[in-house]
């Protein structure tokens, strides 16, 4: 019986000739430790940053011809070959990335200040636009190395014709910016694939993204990615089948292409820069190696004082007074960059410039025109419920429209061409969440529409409109508007309330200034629709006080004011009868 060279067993089976090891016998049911899966040693992960186990932050970069990790400690910075993240051995991944490595070069780090400068010189140098935008390019930069702390983060945007320089200004960033994908027409896929595959916020630069607003998946990509926390959910296969996998989309973006893209939610996210072509200091097919070393020397500065950063420095909350909305969210985050630096005062002097244009903006879009409409209704008669063709007669003058007698339906502008019912009908749904309802009388048909008045405030300041809240109509309601958006109670009453705890018979007006005697339906011999626009008044009938634009006619001819609801129960007793 032989003995097996492994693990000393003697066994009566014949050794497996195949797995001999030394010329000693193998039993044939020893395997040896090289072969155990559980026993061999786990690759290590390809990691471009992190924190480690003890606390410290670490970047990937390329020293003296090495991959190697920058890590930051209490005592300065300090380079290894691997690290310990979450509990795992990681090496740094410098190949299949899509920019150039980053490397070490001495433990200095220069200011924020500098480093502002610096960059903002390197804009001035290759591009011939406003000094203000080249303040913001250069807040930019510093601000992607800083995404993590920030919610929100802008978008630049060069638009410009051939050999304006946007295409540059795309370079410059590409060169600077914390780990950026540059590329053209990038796959929305590829876009949310990168920024998974990252540690940290990464950069996207798409040039030449004229036409990407017909891809609307990659429009909601970008639609979202301004904000953090933002993910694209896939399913994907996996070894336990089919499972749910969230992509982060969030990070700081910049685009380029010769037209504006028609997109409303995105353009409401992007800064526009815009390019015409000058004469810059030096031209970028002049660059040579000084250029070259010089950018990635600010490059690596600049990660050195990310990472000097990364644990113990907090972003400032400059004061944002007056400042609100997507304003805010876009210009926030760059205040937050260069506050305290010198050219913090004549960034908010351009941006009040930049708040400025977007109101003047506003103003030039549809949206505003209706919201003005409806509040110029509103305290011309006091009521929350108009006539649709009240609207759409405002409208017609303030937009200088012609309506065409063959189609009455079309309203021609000279600034937003045809405009027809319909349209302004989901702007008074979508935007000032109008209820329609609608009325008759006979054969006629009447669009009334129903407003809040919180909701419609909100848009009145929303688009910059004046009002004088001493009005009537705005004092009638204060306490609503102030506590919160209801109904009124004699509005929520359904016809059913109509009979029950009906007040006593008092006294009403009738149109022609007389004063009446509330009566009953039964003395009624009409009820008819006045041309007046809808009021407040009291119900002849039951005596409550509604909106109402309905009139009631009684056998010795007086009319008085009758509510929706008697209307209806006039009209079920006239056919009962009939």
């Amino acid at each position: 019986m032989a003995k097996c060279g492994n693990c000393q067993f003697f066994g009566t089976a014949a050794c497996n000739q195949n797995q001999k090891d030394r010329n000693n016998e193998s039993c044939g049911d020893y395997e040896p430790v090289r072969g155990r899966k559980e026993d061999q040693k786990p690759k290590p992960l390809q990691k471009v940053c992190g924190i480690t186990e003890s606390g410290d932050p670490f970047e990937a970069v390329f020293h003296n011809g090495k991959p190697m990790f920058l890590i930051k400690t209490n005592n300065g910075f300090h380079l290894t070959e691997t690290v310990i993240n979450e509990s795992h051995e990681c090496e740094p991944n410098v190949k299949n990335i899509p920019y150039e490595n980053y490397s070490y070069n001495g433990p200095n780090i220069p200011s924020r200040e500098d480093l502002f400068w610096q960059a903002r010189n390197e804009f001035d140098l290759f591009l011939d636009v406003e000094s203000e935008y080249k303040e913001y390019l250069a807040a930019c930069v510093l601000l992607s190395y800083q995404q993590e702390k920030v919610r929100t983060v802008p978008y630049p945007y060069f638009v410009g014709d051939n050999e304006s320089g946007k295409s540059v200004g795309m370079q410059l960033l590409a060169s600077l910016c914390y780990r950026p994908l540059f590329g053209i027409t990038i796959p929305s896929s590829d876009i949310y694939g990168y920024l998974e595959d990252t540690d940290s916020p990464g950069v996207i630069l798409e040039d030449e993204a004229q036409g990407f607003d017909r891809d609307l998946d990659k429009v909601k990509v970008y639609k979202s990615g301004y904000k953090r926390g933002a993910v694209v959910p896939r399913y994907r296969e996996g070894r336990e089948g089919l499972a749910m996998k969230y992509y982060r989309c969030y990070g700081f973006k910049a685009f380029a292409s010769e037209t504006m893209p028609q997109v409303k939610g995105f353009i409401e996210r992007c800064v526009f820069i815009p390019m015409i072509e000058g004469v810059p200091k030096k031209d970028w097919a002049d660059v040579n190696n000084e250029d070259e070393a010089r950018l990635q020397q600010i490059r690596n500065d600049l990660l050195k004082w990310r990472l000097a950063t990364r644990i113990g420095w907090i972003l400032p909350e400059p004061s944002m007074e007056g400042i609100r909305g997507r304003v805010k969210e876009l210009w926030k985050p760059v205040l937050q960059i260069v506050s305290g630096l010198t050219v913090e005062d004549s960034f908010r002097k351009f941006l009040q410039a930049k708040q400025r244009e977007r109101q003047e903006e506003k103003e030039n879009t549809l949206e505003y025109h209706v919201v003005k409409a409806v509040k110029e209704l509103y305290e011309d008669t006091g009521n929350l419920e108009m006539v649709f063709e009240a609207v759409w007669n405002v409208l017609e003058s303030d937009l200088r429209g012609t309506v065409d007698q063959k189609k009455p339906h079309v309203m021609q502008t000279p600034e937003f061409g045809d405009v027809t019912k319909t349209r302004i009908g989901y702007r008074l749904r979508e935007i000032l969440s109008g209820k329609r309802t609608v009325k008759r009388e006979g054969k006629a048909t009447f669009r009334v529409w129903q407003f809040n008045l919180v909701k419609l405030l909100r848009m009145v300041r929303k688009y910059g409109l004046d009002y004088d809240p001493k009005l009537p109509c705005y004092q009638v309601t204060n306490v609503t508007v102030s506590q919160k958006a209801e109904t009124p109670k004699t509005m929520e009453k359904g016809m059913g309330n109509n009979v029950e705890n009906k007040p006593s018979k008092t006294s009403t007006t009738s149109n022609n200034g007389n004063t009446v005697t509330s009566v009953s339906l039964d003395d009624l011999v009409s009820v008819s629709w006045s041309d007046s626009f809808l009021s407040e008044h009291e119900c002849g009938v039951c005596g409550y006080k509604r909106m109402t634009s309905w009139q009631g006619e009684t056998a010795k001819g007086v009319k008085i004011p009758v509510c929706e609801g008697c209307q209806r129960e006039y009209e079920k007793k006239r056919t009962e009868v009939q």
